[in-house]
């Protein structure tokens, strides 16, 4: 079965590239149907032109997982963030996940992105 996924970039500085994410779709059996990217743009509120596309876009069923560099890269504001985490996953089944930032499904998990994002 094929596993889609799309790639979020907010690019706030120099160092950071879509090379490590793709290759951690790739290690991890996905697919990249799409990039969404932001760059120059704040992560402590929503007003991001992809962002939004990417939200309206997840119900169309085309992904299953929202890859970012690193968690902050999804969002700064960490009410956005659990807001719109869950409600990609209760409404869509999507899940955010970093590539440079691994963390298990279980609570313990959940408790570290908690803390990696803020």
């Amino acid at each position: 079965m094929n596993k889609n996924a799309v790639i979020y970039a907010r690019y706030s500085s120099q160092g950071q590239n879509e090379q490590s994410i793709e290759g951690h779709a790739e290690n991890n059996g996905y697919t990249v149907v799409k990039v969404y990217t932001d760059k120059a743009r704040t992560g402590t509120n929503d007003h991001r032109p992809d962002f939004q596309k990417m939200i309206a876009d997840a119900d169309s069923g085309a992904f299953e997982q929202i890859i970012v560099y690193k968690f902050d890269r999804f969002a700064r504001n960490r009410v956005d963030s659990i807001m719109y985490k869950a409600q990609l996953k209760k409404k869509y089944g999507i899940r955010v996940v970093s590539a440079t930032e691994p963390v298990s499904d279980d609570e313990g998990g959940e408790f570290y992105e908690m803390f990696l994002e803020w």
